[in-house]
């Protein structure tokens, strides 16, 4: 009994000894930042310091063996809500494999950037954790310490005020879809629509929240295959060919490793195979569009750049269709008598 008390007091002793360390830090205040790396990404793309100039930066190191660790990350998590939308960029950082991290991560529920795999402890000389650095915009320390410590928030606070990050909304690459035409889709239940833009949607790199939202809608539209398989075969059931193309289509989009979309492969090969049946899709098709087309063009004087992007919308839901050639002209001549736009190269 006696040396399980000693054994008790040592355990508790070297991690009293790893927090003290971690609160006293290296020295690296004023000083540049060193360059961090990580074998793989939790919830971001691949992350640097030199990449994120001009942001603030948190810079923590963990591991999932780690008491004090696993009582930090929730302060970290709220920290991540409340200042991420501002310019800032918190990332945890483990020496420990993705194998190891993944699962921890998800289990404390940790939606910030994490690498698994870094060995950037070294360069920032580091001997206990949990340890944090704070970077400035221009790639200096500022803070270090124990993130816990109650002066961390209020410095991070107070570099915000003294150099605020540039905070700009990202210009979307031409032929991206905003994520607010995906959402539209859903809320119409137009699932396959939804799930080709979301194709579209460009992340940008380090936008956590964009990447959730995404990956949340991704989920979302899984979700919903089995129901949009189930309306295809029943419209197949009823013989009614092209709306049973359709949400096989759908589903391929939905969901496209799934079981359900194997199923609606093979049923589109079916359809596919018969001439009468493919050439009645066809034909049903280019009714579809062309009524769409009527119905937008209907509201033309009403609203110009609405109709200009339904339009734009028509011929990219709609390729390779006679309404498709005529609305992509129609959205182009709206486009050029819009205030301010291009008439010429």
């Amino acid at each position: 009994m006696r040396y399980l008390a000693i054994f008790v007091s040592v355990v508790a002793a070297a991690t009293v000894f790893a927090v003290a360390q971690a609160a006293e830090g290296p020295g690296l205040v004023g000083k540049p930042a060193p360059e961090i790396s990580a074998q793989d990404w939790l919830n971001s793309p691949a992350l640097s310091l030199q990449a994120l100039r001009g942001k603030i930066v948190v810079v923590e190191f963990w591991a999932t063996w780690c008491p004090p660790c696993r009582k930090s990350i929730p302060h970290l998590i709220e920290i991540y809500k409340k200042f991420s939308g501002q310019g800032v960029v918190i990332m945890g950082l483990s020496d420990e494999p993705k194998a190891k991290v993944e699962p921890f991560a998800k289990e404390m529920g940790m939606i910030y950037p994490v690498g698994c795999g870094s060995k950037s402890a070294g360069a920032y000389g580091v001997t206990g954790i949990p340890h944090a650095a704070i970077v400035d915009t221009a790639g200096t320390v500022v803070w270090e310490g124990h993130p816990m410590q109650e002066d961390f928030e209020a410095t991070l606070a107070a570099q915000l005020k003294k150099t605020p990050p540039k905070v700009s909304q990202p210009q979307q690459p031409k032929g991206a879809a905003p994520l607010k035409d995906v959402t539209a889709a859903m809320q119409k239940a137009q699932f396959g629509r939804a799930a080709a833009l979301l194709a579209k949607v460009q992340v940008p790199e380090g936008d956590t929240a964009t990447k959730n939202q995404v990956d949340r809608m991704r989920k979302a539209l899984v979700a919903q295959a089995p129901a949009r398989l189930a309306q295809g075969e029943k419209s197949l059931a009823a013989k009614e060919y092209y709306r049973a193309s359709e949400a096989f289509q759908d589903v391929l989009l939905m969901a496209p490793d799934s079981p359900q979309a194997k199923k609606a492969e093979g049923r589109l090969k079916e359809l596919q195979a018969d001439e009468t049946i493919k050439a009645e899709i066809e034909q049903a098709r280019e009714k579809a569009a062309a009524d769409l087309l009527s119905d937008v063009l209907k509201r033309e004087k009403m609203n110009p750049a609405a109709t200009a992007k339904a339009l734009e919308d028509l011929a990219d839901r709609f390729p390779d269709t006679k309404a498709a050639a005529t609305a992509a002209e129609k959205a182009k001549a709206l486009g050029a008598k819009e205030p301010g736009a291009k008439t010429g190269a």
